[in-house]
């Protein structure tokens, strides 16, 4: 069955379908979660959230847009509600901090198990890139997930985004040289360990 059969399928009540759905888009659901988390648990809380909300909208979808542009579309509100909430709790408890003290406050979570999308964590180096790409401001850390990640066209993107296409080339011309900057100052053996271009 296509897509579309298996919607309509789920929408006449044979939920046993939602199975595909999840197959279809658990790891690039996963890899965006990721890269707003940098954490692997949190990374699976948050993708159950999001196939836990496709599952209870799924009967209203009404095929006016690609079911990936959907789905997308839920993932990254979900992604961006979560992290509103972390800042709010993360303003609560840095609360009594002075303000120097919280412009050097880290927290690092490390974490040593091995994702399902190996070219993200296969090693070292793309989990410095994932680092890089987790550190960019929302706007620019999204293009750079949908486009590179999930392979996602520049259409595609701004429909999810509501934006202009051009919004998107121009966040992603952007984006990509912010990455470019920070990994010039990485140097091993006094050769970049990546090279942004694309």
């Amino acid at each position: 069955m296509n897509e579309e059969q298996i919607i309509k399928e789920i929408q006449n009540g044979n939920y046993s379908e939602f199975s595909q759905i999840v197959d279809l888009y658990k790891n690039k659901v996963f890899g965006m979660a990721y890269k707003f988390t940098n954490d692997y648990d949190e990374a699976q809380d948050l993708s159950q959230e999001v196939f836990l909300k496709i599952y209870k909208q799924i009967k209203n979808f009404r095929f006016e847009s690609k079911l990936s542009t959907w789905i997308y579309r839920i993932c990254m509100n979900t992604c961006i509600d979560w992290k509103r909430k972390k800042e709010k709790i993360k303003s609560i408890n840095f609360s009594n901090m002075t303000s120097e003290e919280n412009k050097d406050q880290q927290i690092e979570i490390k974490d040593e198990s091995l994702l399902p999308e190996d070219k993200i964590v296969a090693n070292e180096k793309s989990q410095e890139i994932h680092n890089l790409i987790y550190s960019l401001p929302d706007k620019y850390k999204t293009v750079i997930t949908m486009y590179h990640f999930n392979e996602m066209s520049y259409e595609d993107i701004a429909e999810v985004l509501n934006v202009p296409q051009r919004t998107i080339e121009t966040r992603l011309y952007r984006a990509r040289r912010i990455l470019k900057e920070k990994l010039s100052k990485t140097v091993v053996r006094g050769e970049p360990k990546w090279n942004a271009e694309k």
